[in-house]
């Protein structure tokens, strides 16, 4: 058993870094705590963790997957693998709610190198906006696209994510709760929130620049309901931020015209834009195999079967064919109605099981906080990169999990 204990003394400190910096070694990790904890269970005789009716519905949708889904796939051996695969999310999550962050200790432990981490990746965004490079020496993607240390133009959507988790450090430690009430709150979250707001902004990624002031929104909601700020002050923050936003756009023209313009520009515009054509074209792959889908991960083999969106090396338009960028046509196209149902309804009884606690005790703060993950990770009309890739549920279950564990630490507390 003490190698489950130092496991769990270690694993806080490296969870921050093992994620967002490589795809091999986070998906490396993932698998290894969802073993390791499988193995402490079952050493411990202790699997009332898989009693969770959220967990439930996952292996009512990984079933699925590997006995309909997958026997109907234009390739059933690699849909199999990667629907036997997915069961590794949950289990990373639970493994998170019930083995490492059951105490107070580890999440601090966490959340502060994880705040450390996203104030480092916010620097680094900033270093590579002015000297065109970041601290690595990562060249940016173009001329008004950020990589930070990613090499891809995926900065803005971990971001909008990664930042959420530092705001749960007000809601588990007493010590920072009269922060929450102090005269000068509305004046420390116009600098935090016009920081990450601008950061977000030169990353030139338009839908995590939409992500983010949904995100602001649900803060703000959250310590107006919580009676921490009031309207009055929310409001007055709303316009600062609008022109801070205002007048940096003035001084960048072109990211003004990446991020705003032309964001709202496709908006207007979606069915003629290229966001239109890449779902347009999920939406074709859906109407094939609308009850069950091409099969799990199978998209892009199922795309270029139609004939009309070329292929992923030689597509009509960009990102044609690649995956589907969004998380509702993904799950229609691969898995058809049958399979969007069930995953939706595990996205429902989670969110009941991570919010029902907060809701009834009327904590509202934390209440928004765990709504605003629930958005960032499962929001049905957002764009986002492969849904099942590695990399990007990595991020998704982490969120997921680290929520699960405050809620469940702040009901034994209360107990």
């Amino acid at each position: 058993m003490n190698f489950f204990i130092n496991l769990k003394n270690v694993i806080p400190f490296l969870l921050p870094f093992a994620i967002p910096f490589s795809r091999s070694i986070a998906d490396i990790t993932i698998i290894l705590i969802a073993l390791a904890f499988l193995c402490k269970s079952y050493f411990e005789n202790d699997w009332h963790w898989a009693g969770e009716t959220w967990f439930k519905m996952a292996c009512v949708f990984v079933a699925y997957c590997v006995f309909i889904n997958s026997s109907l796939s234009i390739n059933p051996t690699e849909s199999l693998k990667y629907s036997i695969y997915f069961l590794r999310w949950p289990l990373f999550a639970l493994a998170l709610t019930y083995w490492l962050f059951t105490d107070l200790q580890s999440l601090k432990k966490f959340l502060y190198v994880m705040t450390f981490v996203a104030l480092f990746l916010i620097f680094d965004t900033w270093y590579q906006y002015v000297l065109d490079h970041d601290i690595f020496g990562v060249e940016k993607f173009g001329d008004t696209r950020l990589t930070g240390p990613f090499r891809k133009p995926h900065i803005g959507m971990w971001l909008t994510k990664l930042i959420i988790l530092p705001l749960f450090i007000f809601t588990i430690m007493k010590k920072y709760e009269g922060l929450l009430r102090h005269k000068y709150l509305a004046l420390t979250l116009f600098i935090f929130l016009g920081i990450y707001l601008l950061t977000i902004f030169i990353t030139g990624e338009r839908m995590a620049f939409l992500m983010a002031l949904l995100s602001i929104s649900v803060i703000l909601l959250g310590l107006i309901a919580n009676k921490n700020i009031s309207i009055f002050k929310v409001l007055f923050l709303f316009i600062l931020l609008s022109l801070a936003t205002y007048f940096f756009a003035i001084a960048n023209p072109e990211q003004s015209q990446r991020s705003i313009t032309s964001t709202l520009d496709k908006i207007i515009n979606w069915k003629t834009s290229d966001y239109g054509l890449v779902w347009k074209s999920a939406y074709d792959v859906w109407q094939e195999a609308p009850l069950f889908g091409a099969g799990l991960h199978k998209y892009r083999e199922a795309c270029e079967l139609l004939g009309i969106y070329g292929t992923v090396n030689n597509p009509i338009s960009g990102g044609v064919c690649f995956h589907p960028h969004n998380i509702t046509m993904q799950l229609l196209s691969e898995t058809g109605v049958v399979g969007f149902v069930l995953f939706f309804s595990m996205v429902i009884a989670l969110s009941i099981e991570m919010l029902k606690e907060y809701f009834s005790n009327k904590n509202w703060l934390i209440f928004f906080l765990s709504l605003n993950v629930l958005l960032a990770c499962f929001l049905p009309i957002q764009s986002n990169t492969d849904f099942f890739s590695n990399k990007y549920s990595s991020l998704v279950w982490l969120l997921v999990g680290v929520s699960l564990a405050v809620s469940r630490y702040i009901k034994n507390k209360k107990n």
